[in-house]
């Protein structure tokens, strides 16, 4: 009992200690003047006019499809900024000009605010990209908007980088960001599991077309926070003492600078690399499955605390109702069903992002699946290699799991994940690298050097 009361007095400290450091960053890069980094915001502005609310990459095999419209906000919400009152950033305020700004209006209740001259009176429509280069080319944009109930913490990264680069040339470091941490994932997985994971890894990746998630200040930040813990674990696994906090701070990490994209790949890819790792000492099916669950709440808590947390902050420090118009959002996202907008049913949400991948991704992938077991069972029947199939179902049980993580998630946010499929379809990479792992284990040949091999060591 005393170890459990201890063990919870750690995650508070722990959790005290991350919004504490979230609070600090976000004011200090918030002392950072909007004339610093206007001509940069400027020269962002007409590049995301041109592209407009949404940039159509055609790879003639499928059309890739990056949201502009969430990249204008965010550059938007960082000029915005109110240097003077750097704890203002907690409320993440758009169309913000000191001396210019007339009136503050709070979240809204589903959707969000935006000057008159760029709202679709029909359909209620927004046009964030034509907005922000109205703010930047002398519109007289009187009314501000703001978007409280996530943490931002993007601004953390974003602000310095609009210091150095426009939107274009951000664009280029986050390329080069995540080919580095990339390489260096695949090359940690060559080195300490094997060659044929990493290229599952590699393949899982490509199917998502994470180099041109790339062009999305919005998606690559959760990716490079997976790839960054999953890169963490590969060195330090075994140095780690208590894995349930790492999770835990993932999760948190993700909650501060995700506004509702694909946060589940920081806790399945994670996952997967941690399980992979585990195997090749021991096989422990009770142990596995505790852990999966242990670490996915973990993950979980720290996600959901730390967005819970930003609630409370605002509404306590800032006075908006904040908390009850975020748990009607949640509920939104979650059911549906408002301003004529339809609930939809979980096959009707699975099936809009499957049909995000292409049948010739799709093709792909089953057909490297199905060569990978062929082959393997030819050596198996030629060479005579002995396999135990017993074991090697064993081992594909924590991965047959989290197969199904994307499925659950979409089950849960159904109305987001419909909508949005054109992003929240990169979830189903978990899914992609599960079934790969799943096909290179279960005729793998039993490599466990003479200890584990069973649940019963």
């Amino acid at each position: 009992m005393k170890n459990k009361i201890k063990g919870i007095v750690k995650y508070i400290y722990i959790t005290i200690f991350l919004i504490g450091i979230y609070i600090l960053l976000m004011i200090i890069t918030s002392l950072i003047p909007a004339s610093a980094i206007k001509e940069n915001v400027k020269k962002s502005s007409e590049t995301l006019y041109k592209e407009n609310e949404t940039l159509i990459i055609d790879l003639k095999y499928k059309k890739e499809l990056i949201f502009t419209f969430t990249d204008a906000l965010m550059i938007n919400t960082a000029y915005s900024v109110d240097n003077t009152k750097p704890a203002s950033c907690l409320l993440a305020r758009k169309n913000f000009v000191p001396g210019q700004t007339k009136i503050i209006y709070g979240d809204s209740q589903y959707n969000l605010g935006a000057n008159e001259k760029y709202k679709n009176s029909k359909n209620g429509d927004l046009y964030q990209t034509k907005e922000l280069y109205g703010l930047m080319h002398g519109d007289n944009i009187e009314d501000s908007y703001e978007y409280a109930r996530y943490w931002h913490g993007y601004l953390v990264l974003l602000r310095p980088l609009l210091l150095l680069f426009d939107y274009s040339g951000i664009r280029i470091f986050l390329f080069l960001v995540t080919l580095i941490t990339v390489i260096w994932m695949l090359y940690l997985i060559y080195k300490k599991i094997n060659l044929n994971t990493s290229i599952i890894f590699a393949v899982a990746l490509l199917s998502i077309n994470i180099f041109i998630v790339s062009k999305s200040i919005n998606e690559i930040l959760v990716f490079l926070v997976s790839f960054a813990s999953s890169i963490f674990l590969l060195i330090k696994k075994d140095k780690i003492k208590n894995i349930g906090i790492f999770f835990f701070i993932v999760g948190s990490i993700t909650s501060f600078i995700d506004l509702l994209t694909e946060p589940l790949v920081t806790l399945g890819i994670p996952l997967i690399i941690y399980f992979l790792l585990e195997q090749k000492e021991k096989i422990n099916v009770k142990k596995e499955l505790i852990d999966l669950v242990k670490l996915s709440i973990a993950w979980g808590l720290g996600y959901g605390i730390t967005w819970a947390i930003k609630w409370v902050l605002v509404e306590l420090i800032f006075k908006r109702p904040l908390i009850s118009q975020a748990i009607e959002q949640a509920l939104f996202r979650i059911n549906g069903g408002h301003s004529g907008i339809r609930k939809f049913t979980l096959y009707e949400v699975v099936k809009a992002n499957w049909n995000r991948l292409s049948e010739f991704i799709i093709i792909v992938i089953f057909s490297i699946a199905l060569i990978n077991i062929i082959t393997r069972f030819i050596k198996i029947a030629v060479k005579k290699e002995k396999i135990d199939m017993k074991l090697n179902l064993k081992k594909c049980i924590p991965y047959a799991i989290i197969l199904v993580f994307p499925i659950i998630w979409y089950a849960v946010i159904r109305e987001h994940s419909y909508i949005h499929s054109f992003f929240a379809y990169r979830i189903l990479v978990i899914a992609i690298m599960s079934l790969l792992v799943i096909t290179n284990k279960i005729s793998e040949k039993n490599e466990i050097e003479g200890k584990g091999k069973s649940d019963k060591k």
